[in-house]
């Protein structure tokens, strides 16, 4: 017999409840095993801790009274009374309490990691909004054009982004930063604040290079709105060649 089938049996080898044969198996094992005569002598005290203490027997009448419940429910109920011959082991109650205690633990753990994480995100897009708006803000057209390619990084749902490029984008007074923000609002053309805006910035537009950048956003989306302003930039005497004919090149693909 191994340790741990012997320690479940401690109890009813303790009552003498077990037969002959697996009584003396036990008692061998016991006499050869240091643990397990161990374990005996801490649960022969236990026992006898709890058989020193006093204990209130339940009166004739309470005794009927519950059975007669007890009775009255398995009646009710039909509940199936099912005799176990082995009784409870009581270490695998300890070692499935541990068990819910280490993962409740680690449950905890992980939801205080998680929410560390979520904050630690939080302040990191709250400093690259910050940086974003200084930048946008500086006196130098490299650091505003920097600050406008940085933009990428924020998604189509951070409005306050978007409106600040389309401000850069119309009111500029580099043409680098106002071509670098034409660039920069291609990756959000599909919200509709951006088409207007990049519509409107068509028809208002007077530097060629800027020109040719809107075209090709406009005809790579396929907004056909965009249609009207470029017949227009085709006919208008003042506009280049070059940029004619980059109108003449995209124009087909709108019709």
């Amino acid at each position: 017999m191994n340790c741990n089938d012997v320690q479940n049996q401690l109890i009813d080898y303790i009552d003498n409840k077990l037969s002959k044969e697996e009584h003396i198996k036990i008692q061998t094992h016991i006499r050869s095993c240091g643990n397990c005569a161990e374990e005996l002598k801490k649960l022969e005290d236990i026992l006898l801790v709890i058989s020193n203490d006093e204990l209130e027997k339940p009166g004739e009448t309470l005794k009927l009274n519950f059975e007669n419940f007890l009775a009255k429910e398995i009646k009710e109920v039909n509940t199936k009374v099912i005799s176990l011959k082995s009784k409870p082991d009581w270490k695998s109650y300890i070692k499935i309490a541990a068990s819910i205690l280490i993962v409740l633990s680690a449950f905890l753990i992980g939801r205080q990691s998680n929410q560390q994480k979520t904050s630690i995100a939080s302040q990191q897009k709250t400093q690259q909004k910050q940086q974003f708006f200084a930048l946008l803000d500086n006196q130098s057209a490299s650091k505003r054009i920097l600050g406008v390619t940085n933009s990428k990084k924020f998604s189509e749902n951070n409005t306050e982004i978007i409106e600040a490029i389309v401000n850069k984008l119309f009111y500029d007074k580099n043409v680098n930063v106002r071509l670098a923000a034409a660039e920069a609002l291609s990756k959000f053309s599909s919200l509709e604040l951006v088409k207007t805006a990049l519509i409107k910035a068509l028809q208002t537009e007077k530097e060629a290079i800027i020109q040719i950048e809107l075209i090709q956003i406009l005809a790579k989306i396929q907004e056909k709105r965009a249609l009207e302003p470029m017949k227009k930039l085709l006919e208008n005497e003042e506009t280049p060649n070059y940029v004619k004919q980059e109108l003449q090149y995209n124009i087909p693909s709108l019709l």
